[in-house]
């Protein structure tokens, strides 16, 4: 019916809820937390009392969540959370200020495409003309965010790393993934991109 025209799409879809698996390049579109640095006096000998007391299985101070901070996805590309709804840990921490995963990365919905037409060369012979569309829609898929707050200090919570000036406008500093703020979005997949491909087959 479509003279030899061939036309066929993939969809790729993922959960925001997935379990959280090992980063790559610091990527992540599953659950994910909020972490903080102080730039003085926030070390856990400080707001522990012990420098023992930390670990990769979060045996440390954590960000304390104050308010709803959101999905962890938005189409703001400069807020993909409520960076007001969390505050850093205070002295005599015990690490339990705040769950785990917590908040979630942006879904995956994207769609590959390809067009590929067949002529018939006789003999047992045809050439193929082949378009791949990958992501056709275009869809931005965010797929990391500045997730790290930097504080003063416990008793000084100015936000150094601010995705906003204290005016509420937008740091001009910070309009790029790569110079984001707290909250701001850092990656993305892969926009709309083709490959044409040709075949001889005999």
């Amino acid at each position: 019916m479509l003279n030899d025209w061939q036309i066929s799409a993939v969809l790729t879809a993922g959960s925001a809820n997935q379990p959280l698996a090992p980063q790559v390049n610091n990527q992540t579109n599953g659950r994910y937390d909020l972490t903080y640095t102080y730039q003085n006096n926030g070390q856990n000998v400080n707001l522990t009392g012990t420098p023992d007391y930390a670990g990769a299985d979060g045996r440390t101070a954590r960000i304390v969540y104050v308010g709803d901070p959101g999905s962890g996805c938005s189409s703001n590309q400069y807020r993909q959370f409520n960076t007001a709804a969390v505050t850093g840990p205070q002295y005599g921490s015990v690490g339990m200020e705040s769950g785990r995963f917590i908040l979630g990365g942006c879904p995956d919905h994207t769609v590959d495409l390809a067009i590929a037409r067949n002529i018939r060369l006789g003999r047992n012979r045809n050439l193929q003309f082949r378009l791949d569309i990958f992501n056709a829609f275009n869809v931005v898929i965010i797929n990391d965010r500045e997730r790290n707050v930097i504080y003063r200090s416990p008793t000084n919570l100015t936000i150094v790393n601010s995705q906003y000036l204290p005016d509420g406008t937008l740091d001009p500093a910070r309009l790029t993934p790569r110079t984001a703020g707290f909250g701001g979005a850092t990656g993305a997949q892969p926009m709309r991109n083709l490959q044409l491909q040709i075949r001889v087959g005999f």
